[in-house]
């Protein structure tokens, strides 16, 4: 079983890397030891320009090892859009595809103009869809920024897409909103400069310790100081993968077309098959090197 977790608020902005927010953390007993938040800027080789944000980010991901990942953002659209060439080929062929996020955008609307939305994101009540006007952008560059790379290096393992496989990064869809949603929290304006909303990420800070984080000073303090809240929604990405992570098996037709991993009350005993790494060793850079470090 996984014993390091990180959450991933994603940004598409274009200062994605003052936006883009990584909180990590250790499973101790039944608790979540957090440990570190930060803006993707902080990385290694990153910085705040989102074409040196996003390859720093796939890069810092894709040399990991064991853990799960919770990103918010989209992996995948409306099967109508993606069509039934799997999604390793969809990804693989997004670029092309899709070469602007006004492209992706116009492909989820539908001919009356309607937002397409995936079954998941009706399930569990996403306030927006992976086409939505204020989602696409972040939908667009975080498959074209960061899954692609990914994928095409073999570095990661994006789920419930492909088979999860032991001594690499598990990639899993969450969203914030919708967990805050199932800690009875949604709709509590926590973004914003005032005190008002200051005092909402506090208790909102505090609602995440009675579920089990353990939250040093210096994040508390980093959560209550960023107003845009970025910060708080990686600690919420965080939980929600720490609180699935005996969930993670998921059923057709949602493993074809994308899902939402949301925590539940209870859980149940993992049930994840495990496929043996059979990449060979080659020395140097090899191919998946060069294709995430061209991303």
């Amino acid at each position: 079983m996984r014993t390091t977790f990180i959450g991933l608020d994603f940004s598409g902005a274009r200062d994605a890397g003052r936006h883009a927010w990584i909180s990590q953390g250790r499973a101790s007993h039944s608790r979540l030891e957090v440990w570190d938040c930060r803006p993707a800027a902080e990385l290694p080789g990153s910085g705040t320009a989102r074409e040196v944000c996003l390859p720093a980010l796939a890069r810092w991901i894709s040399e990991l090892g064991d853990c799960l990942i919770g990103c918010d953002f989209p992996f995948s659209l409306p099967l109508e859009v993606m069509g039934l060439e799997g999604w390793e080929t969809f990804v693989s062929r997004f670029a092309r595809r899709f070469p602007t996020p006004e492209a992706l955008r116009t492909a989820c609307q539908s001919q009356e103009g309607h937002e397409r939305r995936r079954q998941t994101d009706r399930e569990t009540r996403a306030p927006f869809g992976p086409g939505n006007l204020r989602l696409y952008r972040q939908t667009y560059y975080g498959i074209r920024g960061v899954l692609s790379p990914l994928v095409r290096a073999g570095a990661a393992c994006v789920l419930p897409f492909q088979h999860p496989i032991p001594g690499r990064p598990w990639l899993i869809e969450v969203c914030p909103a919708v967990t805050l949603r199932w800690l009875d929290l949604y709709g509590r304006s926590y973004k914003g400069p005032g005190e008002r909303q200051r005092l909402e990420r506090w208790r909102l800070l505090d609602r995440l310790v009675e579920r089990g984080m353990q939250l040093p000073a210096r994040v508390r303090q980093r959560a209550l100081d960023d107003d845009g809240g970025d910060a708080l929604d990686s600690l919420v990405a965080l939980l929600t993968a720490w609180s699935v992570r005996d969930a993670l098996v998921v059923e057709a037709p949602l493993a074809s077309e994308g899902y939402i991993y949301v925590p539940k009350p209870t859980g149940g005993t993992s049930k994840v098959h495990i496929v043996r790494d059979e990449r060979p060793a080659h020395a140097g850079c090899t191919g998946a090197d060069q294709a995430l470090h061209s991303a």
